[in-house]
């Protein structure tokens, strides 16, 4: 760790950098050639709170895991947008589709907090990949993750109880859903009461009460802007009663 000038916070060294990514998300699920193929490529960049990475409609680029801080993912699918429908954990990959296809960006990243991610340049894809076009077939494991995020949030959006709905929603935003998530108990959601409201679907007045009972229960915590999960195992029980 050291302190970086013009974040102001403390950073990750690369070294420490390249072993969160290793170890989470899609790359603890390739060959560990691959990986170090990866990780060789990627350069560590820094992203103050606030600072967009790529918008929905940018030219195709390369790729970026994020390693420290978080992420807000927006969408704009329709006529409505862009806003932010989830949140990224340290060890998820973006810019795979756009690097694949060729075609423009389809979503787009803003730092939440002060971020650090690992950018692997769209010349070191191509490169990677001309040496051993299989190679393609792992970079598509990042897109099935995508789906498979998409789908399960699809599925809690079904729910009919609106407080088991909200739930859903923080568990999911905060990396936490399943039992077999790997983030912390005590993830915290960079999202406000409004933004939380807009994506399980509830009046502004419904969250806020679900909150606050979530918060008198002590499972939840809630921040300025942001959401403190206290009890995941707790609040995913709450799901199956």
């Amino acid at each position: 760790m050291f302190i970086d000038d013009q974040l102001g916070e403390k950073m990750l060294s690369l070294e420490a950098a390249r072993k969160i990514a290793a170890e989470n998300g899609w790359l603890s699920l390739t060959p560990p050639s691959f990986r170090i193929l990866v990780l060789d490529r990627c350069r560590l960049e820094g992203f103050k709170a606030g600072q967009c990475i790529f918008m929905a409609g940018d030219p195709p680029g390369g790729m970026f895991g994020l390693v420290a801080g978080g992420l807000g993912i927006a969408i704009a699918p329709g006529e409505r947008g862009p806003y932010f429908a989830h949140l990224a954990t340290p060890g998820t990959w973006f810019g795979e589709n756009a690097a694949i296809t060729g075609q423009p960006r389809r979503i787009g990243l803003t730092a939440t907090r002060d971020a650090q991610l690992m950018h692997l340049p769209l010349a070191k894809i191509n490169e990677i990949v001309s040496k051993d076009p299989e190679a393609w077939r792992l970079i598509a494991l990042v897109t099935s993750g995508h789906i498979d995020m998409a789908i399960g949030a699809c599925d809690d959006l079904m729910i009919r109880d609106h407080v088991k709905r909200c739930v859903a929603v923080l568990l999911r935003l905060g990396g936490c859903r399943y039992r077999s998530s790997t983030a912390s108990s005590c993830a915290e959601i960079d999202f406000s009461q409004d933004e939380i409201a807009v994506l399980a679907n509830v009046a502004r007045t419904t969250a806020g009460s679900v909150l606050r009972k979530l918060e008198d229960s002590g499972q939840i915590e809630q921040l300025y802007r942001r959401i403190r999960i206290l009890d995941a195992e707790a609040l995913r029980a709450r799901l199956r009663d």
